[in-house]
């Protein structure tokens, strides 16, 4: 009966198996930055900016000098994205708190965030390329073996700026309470 009991309770918790931590909860206040390990060698990071946080994935032992393991892969690149916590790219405080809750991806492994990142440049940098450079890294983009996470805005509290631009109060985030879940840590190969 106890070992009934025992397969049991270790088939209800299939996530540790894996590898990850299935969520982490925080608070974080203006300026603060908030760091977890979320297993499998990761680390989730909220980086402080001026106004509110860039959410990341790290690794606990480095590959390369200033990699981020969820930037490579959550497009657009070049503008707001389910990373950006802030006022960038002309987002209030209040919406981007508002955009809740937040689903990303990041990479698993050095060598997916090394090839990534390849691809990356080269489809943010063209004119360094060949046509067919382009081409295919652009078709790869974000085909490594990937890991999905979703941040949950639990509560936030916003405050105005001291000034507004072009007038618009953009303001920043003061503080969050916030949950992330762990959906999948994919180890496996990357595909072709």
């Amino acid at each position: 009966m106890l070992t009934a009991v025992s397969m049991l309770l270790l088939l209800a918790i299939p996530v540790c198996a894996q590898g990850h931590v299935p969520s982490v909860s925080g608070e974080v206040a203006r300026g603060q930055e908030f760091r977890k390990d979320i297993g499998s060698g990761l680390t989730f990071v909220l980086r402080p900016t001026d106004t509110g946080w860039i959410m990341g994935i790290v690794p606990k032992t480095r590959c390369v000098e200033g990699e981020e393991w969820a930037s490579v892969v959550n497009a657009p690149y070049r503008n707001y994205n389910a990373l950006y916590l802030d006022t960038s790219y002309g987002v209030s405080a209040k919406e981007a708190v508002g955009i809740n809750p937040r689903e990303f991806s990041f990479v698993t492994k050095c060598a997916d965030y090394k090839q990534e990142s390849q691809r990356l440049e080269i489809v943010l940098w063209p004119y360094n390329h060949s046509q067919q450079e382009v081409d295919g890294a652009l078709a790869k983009l974000g085909t490594s073996a990937l890991g999905k996470a979703r941040f949950t805005i639990l509560s936030a509290k916003v405050s105005p700026a001291d000034q507004a631009i072009e007038g618009k109060n953009y303001g920043g985030i003061v503080f969050l309470k916030f949950r992330l879940d762990v959906l999948s840590i994919r180890q496996g190969r990357s595909r072709p």
